[in-house]
């Protein structure tokens, strides 16, 4: 899962190094505009280059000029490191320690070229940039074997060697990425609402597939819900306890089909109308993201990391605190869950705030992230909750600890 992220020059990360915690969430708080919505901005870009490839993922974010830091002339890097177990056809367990850094430039037409590419798995090299520019790729079959040279400087690794028995960790590397779920502002809006009548959302009725997860914006909530139910039982009986406990007039989840049978929707059977059952379409916004955001974060096999902005917007206190303590389940997967938040009521359902609190700040030199000073925040909290404390100024410097270095 997902160990470290070191940013250098994306937007306003001008150079941040961010360790994530295990088995309790990691949450980001800060003033607006600090950089903490970019963390997990630059996890999505991570996502879409695995999936999409470099040049389109640049352009969902905007293009070069918009990515690099207002000023910067040095590339944009970006260090991931990531540890994952992998089962091979021994029926062993191999664990997987990947280290991926890429540094990107522009060209003087705006194009993305990429200045270096590593991947190490611990000691291991699989990848590096020679001092010609060019990178070098090794065949982990035959390590003896001279390293193929990836061509041209706009394609990552990845888009051109697919090799699994060759470059078995470029190969699984890839598939982890593209297992990173960001989801930010919620499509929730009722259609009356809606800037578009084109706009997708997830109230939307869907074609009948096997996509397991909700999209970006919460599309296709009805497929990722539908799959829930019949393949992982166990995990929808815990989201329709959940959803039932705070909408205690909701009997049961339904998905009716449309007449021609292609599309699902879903709808729930509501004691308040007992002649009718009410649609999507009908529910509150509170209901869909209550939906969205249950079935991310209850999927047994929502691998890599998980990343959720503002999740508290839409929901009632008592939705907070039911996710929260949801969220704070051991997970089977071990993935990692990041929440950028301006809530101080969620900071306060956090059960080991040391541990997932990281506070963003807006310094001269670009944003910094602290954390939490793990004996000071116990002296305070003697009379303080977190909330409290955060309302009255108290997560500063003088309560936080930069590092010995500092």
């Amino acid at each position: 899962m997902l160990e470290r992220l070191r940013i250098k020059n994306f937007k306003l990360l001008r150079d941040v190094d961010v360790e994530f915690s295990q088995f309790v969430p990691t949450v980001l708080i800060g003033p607006n505009a600090s950089g903490k919505s970019t963390v997990i901005e630059v996890l999505d870009f991570l996502s879409r280059c695995a999936s999409d490839g470099l040049e389109r993922a640049v352009t969902a974010h905007g293009g070069m000029a918009a990515i690099r830091t207002i000023g910067a002339k040095e590339p944009v890097e970006i260090s991931s490191s990531w540890v994952f177990g992998w089962t091979v056809e021994s029926g062993d367990k191999r664990v997987w320690n990947i280290t991926w850094t890429i540094a990107l430039g522009a060209s003087p037409g705006g194009q993305v070229l990429i200045r270096s590419e590593s991947l190490w798995d611990g000691e291991r090299k699989l990848l590096e940039t020679a001092e010609d520019g060019g990178r070098l790729l090794y065949n982990e079959l035959e390590p003896d074997e001279a390293p193929s040279r990836i061509q041209g400087g706009q394609t990552l690794s990845f888009e051109t060697h697919a090799d699994p028995q060759r470059y078995e960790g470029l190969w699984k590397f890839r598939f982890m990425l593209t297992r990173i779920r960001v989801l930010g502002a919620l499509s929730s809006i009722p259609s009356w609402a809606a800037a578009s009548t084109e706009r997708a959302s997830a109230r939307d009725a869907m074609v009948i597939s096997t996509e397991s997860y909700v999209g970006r914006e919460g599309v296709g909530l009805a497929n990722a819900l539908y799959n829930l139910q019949t393949e992982h039982p166990d995990a929808w009986a815990k989201l329709e306890r959940a959803f039932r406990a705070e909408f205690p007039f909701v009997k049961r989840i339904v998905f009716p089909p449309d007449p021609g049978g292609s599309r699902i929707s879903f709808a729930v059977e509501d004691e308040r109308f007992s002649t009718r059952r009410v649609f999507a379409s009908e529910m509150s916004d509170g209901m869909i993201v209550f939906l969205c955001l249950l079935s991310l974060i209850l999927h047994p096999k929502q691998g890599a990391a998980l990343a959720l902005d503002e999740p508290d917007a839409h929901l009632h206190p008592s939705a907070l605190r039911r996710l929260l303590a949801l969220a704070q389940e051991r997970h089977p997967r071990g993935r990692r869950l990041i929440i950028v938040t301006h809530s101080n009521a969620l900071l306060d359902e956090l059960r080991d705030p040391v541990a997932s609190i990281r506070i963003v700040e807006v310094t001269s030199q670009g944003a910094r992230i602290r954390r939490l000073d793990a004996e000071s925040l116990k002296a305070w909290r003697t009379e303080y909750t977190l909330s409290e404390l955060r309302q009255t100024g108290l997560l500063d410097p003088s309560n936080t600890s930069y590092g010995k270095d500092e």
